[in-house]
């Protein structure tokens, strides 16, 4: 994953050592679906917005990485969705700010986004 996501590492360090009052929407593929509305999507910060089992961090990367790409679908949000969240979290100072936030689609529900795929640093 670190070979694949190390953009975003490098995008958050860079953000957390300014004093802008930032948020960084983690949201998964997206898909130009009709919006679900922010009161049924799950949103967190600073950790992903699905379940993952407890000994997931005992696990061997592949198998992480396995893991992971199992939940992906949960996380593949509607743009309309993504775009409610960042207009409804504008204000200075507000509950997400200096964080990090993820959504997922609601418990038991997973997306579907036919051209999805991820490069490594080594192929980008």
């Amino acid at each position: 994953m670190r070979d694949t996501y190390w953009p975003h590492l490098k995008n958050y360090e860079r953000i957390c050592a300014s004093p802008l009052d930032w948020r960084m929407l983690c949201p998964g593929p997206m898909v130009e679906k009709a919006a679900l509305g922010m009161a049924r999507m799950r949103v967190a910060t600073e950790q992903l917005p699905v379940r993952i089992a407890g000994f997931a961090n005992a696990l061997p990367a592949p198998l992480l990485l396995l893991l992971f790409a199992s939940k992906v679908p949960e996380m593949i949000n509607p743009y309309a969705d993504a775009a409610a969240l960042m207009l409804a979290h504008l204000e200075p100072a507000g509950t997400l700010s200096r964080n990090r936030v993820g959504m997922a689609l609601p418990v038991g529900m997973r997306g579907r986004k036919d051209t999805w795929a991820a490069q490594s640093r080594a192929t980008a």
